[in-house]
């Protein structure tokens, strides 16, 4: 018996994805440069001004919990343009406001509504395409994805040395209008008929059915080990680089940048192989790489090299396997039950941020005289999106 055949869409669909996925990290990265500053000028303390990160990140994960649920129960669309339309609106208001309080409450607002672009993205992408099609979809998604991080801190230092720290909001607020428009002018309901008139209860129950589904859990524990890996060492390489081995800031900035190329190219391999060869073949591929890279890296540092380039290039490698893994993972958590896709896109984004929030805190407090504890929590990781993966597969028929 043959699969139904996907909606049809517009060939702007993926560009639009594209942009409204882009504004969460966009929304996350563009203040950073400005936050010594914002310590004088809302006079209040870098503790509080450092909750418009860290609550940004937390409202990011608990979000995704509910905008999958919210979107099987009422489709994608309504719940995307609504969620877009809260993110103009608080970026707007951030631009007025009076004190840090109120610009943390607003941060958590923007924060709401942006990550409903990464969340649906993928789940709209698994509606428009079969499984291995998805992957290679969410592959390009993702490459665009990565640009906005790499250029956010830039476009907000830009920002706030030339028209103040306020601008910075009304650009993001510009941003959201602008992915507002285009899904309102191009992005169609693309929720599954098997999802039509579901009610809360059935929502939930498909939900709770996700979390006792060994496929599910395993390409939800794939991703979530493989973005551990990176932020992992996105924590606790700043301080090692610059602190222990007296990177000079700049440089540590062009070995970011090129880890994130690292990333996109693994991507954009995806995009190229995932149809001819299947997610379950390009999961393992890049979690057989992953694993000997990190544990090259632990041997490194083991044995006394700690170097820029025994680090980085370790680091670029595991990235462009990460690219191999995470597109297709997705893919495969989101196709577990179609019906459901918001939900366990929602369920994996959560996972993901929350394992990879409270390694990469962990890494940075441990990896304050050796970079051995970063290795070793890497190489952990490494092997559990390994383990997660090959437990996940056997359970497919």
């Amino acid at each position: 018996m043959h699969a139904p055949a996907p909606p049809a869409h517009s060939p702007l669909t993926l560009p639009v994805l594209v942009l409204v996925s882009m504004m969460g990290p966009l929304a996350l990265n563009i203040l950073m440069a400005s936050m010594p500053g914002l310590v004088s000028t809302l006079s209040t303390t870098r503790e509080m001004v450092q909750l418009t990160m860290s609550l940004f990140l937390i409202a990011q994960a608990i979000s995704q919990l509910f905008i999958g649920l919210l979107a099987d129960r009422f489709g994608r669309r309504p719940v995307l343009i609504s969620c877009i339309a809260l993110y103009v609106v608080s970026s707007l208001a951030a631009t007025f406001a009076a004190n840090i309080e109120q610009l943390i409450a607003l941060r958590v607002l923007q924060a709401f509504g942006a990550t409903a672009g990464l969340t649906l993205a993928r789940t709209i992408v698994r509606d428009l395409y079969h499984r291995d099609a998805a992957a290679a979809m969410i592959g390009y998604v993702s490459m665009g994805m990565v640009v906005a991080p790499m250029l956010a801190p830039t476009i907000g230092a830009f920002l706030d040395a030339t028209f103040g720290w306020r601008s910075i909001f009304l650009a993001c607020a510009m941003l959201g209008l602008t992915g507002l428009v285009l899904t309102v002018l191009i992005l169609h309901e693309t929720r599954p008929i098997a999802a039509h008139g579901a009610t809360v209860r059935l929502v939930f129950t498909r939900s709770g059915e996700l979390l006792r589904d060994r496929r599910f859990l395993g390409y939800a524990g794939a991703t979530a080990g493989s973005s551990a890996m990176f932020f992992t060492f996105l924590g606790a390489a700043p301080f090692v680089t610059i602190e222990l081995l007296r990177m000079p800031p700049q440089e540590y900035g062009f070995w970011f940048t090129m880890i994130a190329l690292g990333y996109m190219f693994g991507n954009f391999l995806s995009g190229r192989l995932s149809r001819r060869l299947g997610i379950d073949r390009m999961i393992r591929l890049g979690n057989l790489a992953s694993v000997a890279i990190t544990l090259a890296l632990l041997v490194l540092v083991l044995f006394g090299v700690v170097h820029p380039l025994a680090l980085f290039l370790p680091a670029i490698a595991m990235e462009i396997a990460n690219g191999l893994i995470m597109p297709n993972a997705i893919a495969g958590s989101v196709s577990v039950n179609p019906a459901a896709a918001g939900a366990a896109s929602g369920l994996t984004g959560a996972l993901q941020l929350g394992i990879s929030g409270v390694s990469s805190y962990f890494a940075a407090v441990w990896s304050t005289e050796s970079a051995l504890p970063m290795a070793a929590i890497i190489v952990f990781w490494g092997l559990f999106s390994l383990t997660a993966a090959e437990w996940g597969r056997r359970a497919i028929p």
